[in-house]
């Protein structure tokens, strides 16, 4: 069997298949929240029924449900998750967000780019390996899950958690960044809030009181003068992968009333580091410069409090997953693939914790994710379902 021949073929007979199955997805309003991933994941159960593919529901609550479904007997088994929950339509589209329409070769709806454009690729790869399972090693698991737009606790969070995917590879086709792009490492990510605590008094006499916005004036300024002459960015070299470590001020809270002086001020900072840093490391840094800022008399107190924290990751470029992935691009297109690193977090995340090797490898999304106007070029539906089907096959062969 000329593996390559065959899937192009089956790409190119599924053309209309694929185009219809992505805009009843697109129907399907999965605006997270409330999620109603059900909606979708019937319709994944019904597409995968056609090609004889059982496959299984698991719901952390009601209507949020995760659907699996394996093609193939035998190791190694590569987990490909594609998550069915859509971010809120927004404004200014010049479409219905939730009615498809096909223009100039793109489809436009809430969903086409993140993520049922590669859920499509992945059922149609699922049908054509289900035609040849017995030709071929290793097994296909296929996820369409929930939850991903609000932090996967009702999605790979909780399948992981239950022991629901067992998996020696991982493909997450959600960077949005074509298959010329194999992610193979995420910045780590820490939102910490610090809150100055100073003395409340009547406006009119400020000497009375402390005011704990200067507290947090001259705590920033303190934090602006570590960046060297990037704002936005911790002084250091870039990586192979990644750009500086980036620190930003998201929010700051204080005072309620013209005429009182703040007794408190909050800032919520987004910080997204590389594997150079750790979290205790700019942990320290952070509870340093509060520290000078107390020292300088400026507040009572402060308090450094940490709301959520996840780990970068970097996988190696000689791993057989990323070998088989650069070989894939090289086998359709003729041309290379190129690594990056991104300053986002996908659930590759969740996957690596749990020792599953992981690469971001995705559809082209030219910039429009949660974007007003979303929209896929189709042509990407079969480029990439081929991809993947090379790539699944340099992996088992």
């Amino acid at each position: 069997m000329n593996w390559k021949n065959e899937l192009t073929n089956w790409f190119d007979e599924k053309e209309n298949e694929g185009i219809d199955l992505l805009a009843e997805l697109v129907r399907a309003n999965t605006v997270n929240p409330p999620g109603n991933e059900h909606l979708a994941a019937e319709i994944v159960k019904k597409y995968l029924e056609k090609y004889d593919i059982a496959s299984t529901f698991h719901e952390a609550e009601p209507g949020r449900t995760n659907l699996l479904a394996k093609v193939g007997k035998c190791k190694p088994v590569v987990f490909i998750p594609a998550h069915t929950d859509v971010v809120p339509a927004g404004e200014g589209w010049e479409t219905e967000p939730f009615d498809p329409v096909i223009k100039d070769g793109f489809m436009y709806g809430r969903g086409t780019t993140d993520n049922k454009g590669a859920l499509v690729s992945l059922l149609l790869l699922a049908a054509f390996l289900k035609n040849h399972e017995e030709k071929f090693s290793g097994t296909l698991l296929v996820g369409a899950v929930a939850d991903e737009e609000c932090g996967s606790e009702m999605g790979i969070k909780y399948m992981l958690e239950h022991n629901l995917v067992e998996a020696d590879y991982a493909i997450v086709p959600d960077t949005g960044a074509s298959i010329y792009s194999i992610s193979r490492g995420e910045k780590g990510l820490f939102h910490v809030e610090v809150i100055f605590n100073g003395k409340q008094a009547h406006g009119s006499s400020p000497e009375l009181g402390l005011n704990s916005v200067w507290a947090a004036n001259e705590f920033l300024n303190l934090i602006k003068n570590l960046f060297g002459k990037n704002i936005g960015y911790l002084d250091e070299a870039h990586t192979e992968l990644f750009s500086p470590t980036s620190i930003n001020i998201g929010a700051i809270k204080a005072g309620s009333s013209f005429n009182i002086v703040p007794a408190t001020c909050s800032l919520r900072i987004d910080i997204r580091y590389t594997p150079k840093h750790t979290e205790n490391k700019i942990l320290e840094l952070l509870r340093e410069t509060a520290e000078k800022v107390k020292q300088k008399e400026l507040c009572n107190s402060y308090e450094i409090k940490t709301e959520s924290q996840m780990n970068p990751f970097e996988i190696s470029h000689d791993n057989p997953l990323v070998r088989a992935a650069e070989a894939a691009v090289i086998e359709l297109t003729g041309k290379e693939a190129s690594h990056f690193g991104i300053s986002g977090t996908t659930v590759c995340k969740q996957l690596l914790e749990h020792n599953i090797p992981v690469i971001g490898f995705s559809q082209d999304a030219k910039g429009l994710f949660h974007q007003a106007n979303e929209r896929l070029e189709l042509s990407e539906i079969p480029l990439f379902g081929k991809t993947l089907g090379m790539t699944f096959y340099n992996l088992t062969k």
